[in-house]
């Protein structure tokens, strides 16, 4: 394809040719990577996108935020053991309140980083709800192991494997959402 005079090669996509500018820059974009804003298109760089890194967090403020995260979880985890029927709320509690916290701790900051930490912060609570119940019944680990399919084991540790799988999730999707990086 011959180009005309007003046509350039998008950076981005060298292949594609392109009469569109960013109206910001002015540099050349394509369908491909142009963003459109209030003000026209633009440029993935003045349209503010970023792509996610893990080092977008500073490593201070993740370790703040990891530490108030397990400590939420910790807490909640502990408060689901005295309370396993309100499962949905505590779910609930748990995942906004370590994605909440999170959030405070790291100064409302976003990135992959504090996701995933999120998400472990919120599996570790779940665990440790299972895990501080269990030891409330004054069972041991072995014993559990051995009665693994008798259900008023199940029924004991309050395991219902459909609500508890929703509830899960739930929970994990909160921080997942919270600290995504809106495009």
């Amino acid at each position: 394809m011959f180009a005309t005079l007003d046509e350039q090669q998008c950076p981005r996509h060298p292949t594609i040719w392109t009469r569109l500018r960013c109206s910001k820059c002015g540099t050349p974009i394509c369908p491909r990577c142009m963003v459109e804003t209030p003000v026209g298109f633009r440029c993935p760089s003045c349209a503010g996108l970023s792509s996610l890194a893990w080092n977008d967090v500073p490593t201070t403020l993740l370790l703040r935020a990891a530490l108030v995260g397990l400590l939420v979880a910790i807490a909640v985890g502990w408060l689901w053991s005295w309370a396993p029927a309100w499962q949905f709320y505590l779910a609930l509690l748990l995942g906004f309140g370590v994605a909440e916290a999170m959030a405070w701790a790291a100064r409302a900051q976003r990135g992959v980083a504090l996701q995933i930490i999120g998400m472990l912060c919120v599996s570790l609570g779940l665990v440790l709800s299972r895990l501080f119940l269990l030891g409330r019944t004054g069972l041991s680990l072995a014993d559990v192991i051995m009665q693994l399919d008798d259900a008023r084991l199940w029924a004991l540790l309050q395991l219902r494997p459909l609500p508890d799988l929703l509830f899960a999730a739930l929970a994990l999707v909160i921080p997942f959402v919270r600290f995504r990086v809106r495009r």
